[in-house]
């Protein structure tokens, strides 16, 4: 159970929300697999295979095996997959667990039965691929994003693209009906290997798999587990209701009763340095036209009347994948952005854009690469690592690209993997993802690697957010039990907490710190059958919560350099996915606006340059 309980959780990131480029709109190739299949036909009919369904209603058993044959563990699950709308609903039951998740396309919900544990987070935009065809390179595995997020054995027999990846040979068996459907019997082995290590009974109209034996790569022969399905529907109409989280954990979202108020005193006249830069990315909604990555001057925001065309961005790469914000250097200088220029979408690289002089220059290159974090200096830039292959690592390196150095190897095993929350000091804050309430957060040293507990008790596993002057930590501190939300506030070394905000029900993301460490922005999703976003800003002492904007789904939340005016990255507004602006002294909102800047584009992943 716990490898599977690993992969539920290794694609989690720190993503933002956005519009991403994705695999949708996949051109399907017409196949009938039968006992006259290559190998080589067999192995594109389960690649391709999403292109072959829009979605599917499932159910079966999975059976784990001893060594000597006998029955460790079986499973029984119900499954309903909308992969192009980012949909899913999962049921499962063994002994050990009694599981329920959900995703409506926006929110993700992990439901423990038996704990009535909810686990709640957005649905990352990395997922969002639809009908996913990965690439095809000899040597690697692009495990499909959507089933990273559910992670459950009977699932994982929709995406058989996983199972295409493999260097070996497709043997045709026989042909046999599972589930009322006709299937073509195949074993898979090494080629150094005589024993099979995977015998796939897969569906010769989908190419999906309907049956799978497993005896394990080592070539012994030996059967490890067992994934059946009895039913399955294709392409049906499936109830909205499937994908909405139970009543019964849909409690309701009362937030702090709270007004609108200024938080900041008016400021005097910006100047064009004060005023940075904001970077963003425009999305076409007519096929055949590109993203672009653009720049308005910051004085589009502080004073229209000054503000300069719209400027268009050279880049060294199409973009044809997701998409992330750039993350600029404390001093504005350079950003980190983590991209591929293979139109595989692998590697990745990690490039250094210098902003003065529009150059672009790669520094590193991995499988695939998290969006990066420079430290407060500026004089390391840290980033997580995926392998493709379920491994995951966290290196650090010069913004010259020397020094690169793998920095996560001192840290407990047991742990997992882990997730990279940004920088305290010259150390990276690193926590465990696996499911649980509580753990320890840990700091490691940018220059030696060298790992330690940052509390001296266990707390709440949450994301802790250090302050820009390294004074204070803002998390949120769920309790379950009650089914309440802590926005607190706390001293580095865990002392004084302070409770700034509650709500009940829902979830709080993203949360930052305004530049000069006084104030704290934070949207909150409450639980309704229509997403509902209410963006908050609050002092750090807990005054003056205000609610400053009101939206559907937020990705992004900036301060400008000053700390006088809010972004606000509304993805689904009535105009589409744009960026709106809060004045913090006179709560006044508008949409970003610039000669050149057109509404018949959605704008997402913006960045402030400083």
């Amino acid at each position: 159970m716990k490898r599977f309980i690993i992969l539920i959780l290794m694609f989690l990131t720190a993503c933002s929300s956005s519009n991403p480029a994705s695999f949708f709109n996949v051109t399907p190739v017409p196949f009938n697999l039968n006992m006259g299949s290559t190998s080589e036909q067999i192995q594109k009919a389960l690649w391709e295979s999403a292109s072959h369904w829009t979605n599917l209603q499932m159910s079966g058993v999975t059976t784990w095996y001893g060594v000597d044959g006998s029955v460790l563990q079986t499973s029984q699950e119900k499954v309903w997959l909308d992969p192009i709308n980012s949909r899913y609903r999962v049921e499962l039951q063994s002994n050990v667990d009694n599981l329920l998740k959900i995703s409506d396309g926006f929110m993700i919900s992990n439901i423990n039965l038996n704990s009535n544990q909810l686990e709640q987070y957005a649905y990352p935009d990395f997922a969002k691929v639809g009908q996913y065809i990965p690439p095809l390179v000899e040597g690697q595995v692009n495990p499909n994003p959507i089933w990273g997020q559910i992670g459950t054995p009977l699932s994982q027999l929709a995406f058989t693209s996983d199972y295409s990846q493999n260097t070996g040979v497709f043997t045709p068996i026989t042909i046999e009906s599972i589930a009322g459907r006709e299937t073509l019997v195949v074993e898979w082995r090494f080629s150094a290997n005589s024993q099979p290590s995977w015998r796939m009974w897969i569906d010769t109209q989908k190419g999906i798999m309907l049956k799978l034996q497993e005896f394990g790569k080592d070539g012994s022969g030996v059967l490890q587990s067992e994934r059946i399905v009895q039913t399955i529907a294709f392409d049906q109409t499936l109830d909205v209701n499937l994908f909405v989280t139970p009543a019964n954990f849909q409690q309701a979202a009362t937030p702090t009763q709270v007004g609108s108020m200024p938080v900041v005193t008016e400021s005097s006249s910006t100047s064009e340095e004060e005023a940075g830069e904001l970077y963003f990315f425009l999305q076409p909604r007519t096929a055949g036209q590109s993203i672009e990555l653009v720049k308005v001057s910051g004085l589009c925001v502080f004073d229209s009347s000054k503000c300069p065309p719209l400027e268009k961005i050279k880049v060294p790469f199409q973009f044809n994948f997701t998409i992330n914000a750039l993350s600029w250097s404390p001093d504005g200088k350079y950003a980190a952005f983590a991209y591929s220029d293979n139109a595989n979408g692998t590697p990745t690289k990690l490039w250094i854009f210098d902003a003065n002089a529009k150059t672009w220059t790669s520094i590193a290159q991995f499988p695939y690469i998290d969006p990066p974090f420079w430290s407060p200096d500026g004089s390391w830039i840290a980033f997580r690592t995926q392998d493709g292959l379920g491994g995951e690592d966290v290196y650090v390196v010069r913004p010259d690209g020397s020094e690169l150095k793998s920095i996560s190897t001192s840290l407990p095993a047991e742990g997992r993997p882990y997730i990279m929350d940004g920088w305290y000091t010259e150390n990276v804050m690193m926590r465990s993802a696996l499911l649980g309430s509580s753990g320890n957060i840990y700091l490691v040293r940018a220059e030696n690697g060298q790992a330690r507990p940052m509390f001296e008790t266990l707390l709440t596993k949450a994301q802790f957010v250090a302050s820009p002057d390294a004074g204070f930590l803002a998390y949120d501190d769920f309790d379950q039990s009650a089914n309440l939300h802590s926005l607190k506030v706390m001293e580095p070394d865990g002392a004084n907490a302070i409770t700034i905000a509650q709500f009940t029900g829902g979830s709080i993301y993203p949360l930052i710190w305004s530049p000069d460490s006084s104030l704290l922005a934070f949207n909150y999703y409450g639980l309704t059958n229509e997403p509902t976003a209410e963006v908050y800003v609050i002092r750090r002492t807990g005054e003056n919560l205000s609610l400053v904007y009101k939206g559907t789904t937020i990705g992004r939340l900036l301060f400008s350099p000053n700390g006088k005016y809010l972004l606000v990255e509304e993805t689904t507004s009535i105009s589409g996915g744009h960026l709106f602006l809060i004045n913090l002294a006179t709560l006044e909102q508008k949409m970003l606006g610039a000669p050149g800047l057109s509404t018949d584009y959605d704008w997402y992943a913006p960045s402030w340059r400083p």
